[in-house]
């Protein structure tokens, strides 16, 4: 499997909408709750649901992809889907960043990847340890605790679990704190723009080349 992403600045450009609706005319009429869903958001969720999928747009057309044949709908967490084993892909935005992830299967595989993008609030050190309690489990809230970046290491599981949470369908609300992290495997790292930081996460199945090379190991191999 090979991925691809992208992010942006959300916009409230005056043209954005006409975006939208041209690059719309490209896909299977099918789509048409899925456009429907983003264009009837008002003001900023529709900015940012609009850059959201301007940027998979463009990813679409850079890796060859052809638009008249996918069929992209809402499942039953509303969360957006290739109807198409070999592609998926997953959209986050955070407070004026929007970022998109596409994944591409090769060799038979199935397509799977979520991400989460989080801009970095500046809570008081008392109320990040506050949140990290509510999710963290025992020895991440240790690792944690430990860390002299608070802020990389809150982000870092916060981010990890809503990418793991999309990747694999769940419920965000009944699954936050639960999740098995150890199923797959993670890229993770740091947008900076505009003196903002924005942290963000891309979650990917576990993978195991010819040579036994698992996980880590092939995950350079596998992100463009």
């Amino acid at each position: 499997m090979r991925i691809d992403f992208s992010a942006c600045f959300v916009t409230d450009g005056v043209g954005l909408r006409a975006r939208v609706e041209s690059a719309r005319e490209n896909y299977n009429p099918v789509c048409e709750g899925y456009f429907n869903e983003i264009l009837s958001r008002r003001k900023e969720a529709f900015c940012e649901s609009a850059c959201g999928f301007l940027l998979l747009d463009g990813l679409l057309v850079k890796n060859g992809i052809n638009r008249a044949e996918l069929i992209i709908a809402h499942d039953d967490n509303n969360r957006p889907l290739v109807y198409d084993d070999g592609i998926d892909f997953s959209i986050s935005h955070s407070e004026g960043c929007a970022l998109c992830v596409l994944a591409i299967a090769e060799n038979g595989e199935k397509a799977q990847v979520g991400c989460d993008v989080q801009y970095a609030r500046d809570y008081s050190a008392e109320k990040m340890t506050e949140l990290a309690r509510a999710f963290m489990k025992d020895s991440e809230l240790s690792e944690y605790e430990k860390s002299s970046d608070k802020a990389a290491a809150f982000f870092g599981e916060w981010t990890r679990r809503e990418a793991y949470i999309k990747r694999a369908g769940l419920d965000i609300f009944g699954s936050f704190k639960n999740v098995d992290l150890s199923d797959g495997v993670f890229s993770s790292g740091v947008i900076r723009a505009s003196g903002r930081d924005y942290y963000y996460s891309i979650s990917l199945p576990g993978y195991e080349d010819t040579d036994g090379n698992s996980d880590e190991s092939i995950l350079d191999k596998i992100i463009t």
